[in-house]
C-alpha cells in the first residue's frame, strides 16, 4: 500500500511516521523548503544557539503526552522555561493582578457553561457587567487575554470556547524542546521520504486510486492524508468532490490572526517574567532555554487583526518594540535584529491556528476530520479539545494514520 501525505507539519509527520512503522510505503509532499509547518525554530542571532526562538508554536504544557512520547523516542529533551504560560501580570489600563484575573476567569467560565449556543464572549461579558459585582479592571484584562490567545475579537469568539478555561489561569510549568521545537519535526522527517518545495494543486480520488497533482507532475497512491492548515484546505481543489457536511464544517470553524515578536535584549541580568499589555492586546515573556539560563530575548505574542494592525507590524517591529519596552522597563531592547512573524500572511498557512467562533458548531471538529473515499483529513483544526496546539496536530496525525490502517486491514 502507498499513501501520500500532504504537509510536513506536525500532523503530517506524525501520520507518516505511524504509517511507516506499520510497513506502509509513504511519501510526504511539502510546499515549503523546510519541515515543521507552523512550528519554526530559528536563531535570532545567527551562530548563537542560545538565541533560538520559536516563530510559531512554542509552549509545551502538561498533558502533552504524545509530544512527550515522541521526544523520548527521538532522544529529545524538554527545557523548563522558568515561567508559566498560564500566569501573566497585567500591565496598562486600570490596576489589577493576575490573581484577580484568575478569579474573574472562574466567574466567566461558569457563566459560559450556561450560555446558549452561539453566544459571543462579548455578549457574555456585557451581561456580567450589567449584572454588576464583577471587577471591571480584571474583566478588561481577561477579555484582552482571551482575544489575544484565540486571535479573534470578543464579538466573534464563542463563549463556549472559554467554558473550560479556568485551569489556564493556574500555575503550571511550561517547556520547550531543548534546541527548538522544530527539532521534533526534523527528527521525524529524517525517518520519512519528504519531498520539499512540492506544492500540491489538487487531489483527485477515484475508486481505485488517488492522484495528487503538484506543480511538477503527479503522485499516485492508494490513499492520501491531507494535513494542510484550514485556509489552505478550503481552497484546495478536490475534483471528485467533498461531502457537503464536511465542506460546511471547514467553512464554519474560525481562524485566528496572531503575530509573534522576538527582540534581542542588551541587559545583562534578564529575569524570567510574563507580562500582558491589556490595552495593547499582546503579552511578552522572557524565559529559559535548554541551557537553563534566561535568554537575552524578549518574546511577544499579539492577537486579533485590529490588535496586530494597531502595532503596525506591516511596517516592521518598531512600534511593537516601543510598546513592549514600556511594559518591561527592566529591559534594554535592541530594535536592530528584532523580527515579527504573522502566519495569516503566509500563503502556506493563512492563519496561526483554528478558533471557535459564534458560527462554529459543536460537531464541526468531528465533521471536519471525517474521511471521504480514499481521502483522510488531519491537522490541529480536527483535534477537538486539542485544537490549535502542537499536541493536537500530533494526535490528529496519529488518528488519520489509524483510519488508513483500519481501512487497509479491512479491505485486505
Amino acid at each position: 500500500m502507498r499513501v501520500a501525505v500532504i504537509g510536513a507539519g506536525f500532523a503530517g509527520l506524525a501520520a507518516a511516521d505511524e504509517l511507516r512503522r506499520a510497513g506502509v510505503d509513504v511519501v510526504v509532499l511539502e510546499a515549503r523548503d523546510r519541515v515543521g509547518g507552523r512550528v519554526w525554530s530559528e536563531e535570532l542571532v545567527a551562530g548563537d544557539p542560545c538565541s533560538v526562538v520559536e516563530r510559531g508554536a512554542e509552549f509545551v504544557l502538561p498533558g502533552y503526552d504524545v509530544l512527550g512520547d515522541y521526544c523520548t523516542q527521538l532522544g529529545l529533551s524538554l527545557a523548563d522555561m522558568g515561567i508559566s504560560y498560564n500566569v501573566r501580570e497585567p500591565w496598562g489600563g486600570a490596576k489589577t493582578t493576575a490573581g484577580e484575573v484568575a478569579s474573574v476567569a472562574t466567574e466567566v467560565a461558569a457563566a459560559a457553561k450556561l450560555a446558549p449556543s452561539g453566544t459571543s464572549l462579548a455578549a457574555l461579558l456585557a451581561a456580567l457587567r450589567k449584572a454588576g459585582g464583577t471587577d471591571e479592571a480584571a474583566l478588561a484584562a481577561y477579555e484582552s487575554r482571551l482575544t489575544v490567545t484565540h486571535g479573534v475579537p470578543s464579538d466573534d469568539l464563542a463563549a463556549a470556547a472559554v467554558a473550560d478555561c479556568t485551569g489556564e489561569f493556574s500555575y503550571a510549568p511550561s517547556y520547550r524542546i531543548a534546541g527548538g521545537n522544530q527539532r521534533l519535526a526534523d527528527s521525524l522527517a529524517a525517518r520519512a521520504a519528504v519531498h520539499l518545495r512540492t506544492e500540491v494543486r489538487a487531489v483527485s480520488a477515484e475508486d481505485d486510486e488517488v492522484t495528487v497533482r503538484t506543480l511538477d507532475g503527479s503522485v499516485h497512491a492508494d490513499a492520501v492524508v491531507v494535513t494542510v492548515p484550514l485556509p489552505v484546505l478550503r481552497s484546495l481543489p478536490f475534483p471528485g468532490g467533498v461531502p457537503e457536511v464536511t465542506r460546511q464544517a471547514w467553512s464554519r470553524i474560525g481562524v485566528a490572526d496572531n503575530a509573534k515578536l522576538h527582540v534581542p535584549v542588551s541587559s545583562v541580568d534578564v529575569t524570567a517574567a510574563a507580562v500582558q499589555s491589556v490595552p495593547g492586546r499582546f503579552w511578552t515573556w522572557t524565559a529559559k532555554d535548554g541551557s537553563t539560563r534566561v535568554q537575552q530575548v524578549l518574546h511577544g505574542f499579539a492577537g486579533t487583526t485590529d490588535g496586530i494592525d494597531a502595532l503596525e507590524v506591516g511596517s516592521g517591529p518598531a512600534r511593537w518594540v516601543d510598546q513592549a519596552a514600556a511594559s518591561r522597563p527592566d529591559l534594554t531592547l535592541r530594535l536592530e535584529g528584532a523580527i515579527v512573524t504573522r502566519w495569516s500572511k503566509d500563503p502556506y498557512a493563512g492563519c496561526s491556528y483554528s478558533a471557535t467562533t459564534t458560527a462554529t458548531r459543536s460537531t464541526d471538529s468531528d465533521d471536519a476530520a471525517a474521511s471521504f473515499g480514499r481521502v483522510h483529513i488531519a491537522g490541529e483544526h480536527t483535534a477537538g479539545d486539542w485544537a490549535g496546539l502542537m499536541e493536537g496536530a500530533l494526535r490528529s496525525g496519529q488518528r488519520a494514520a489509524a483510519e488508513v490502517l483500519t481501512r487497509w486491514s479491512s479491505s485486505g
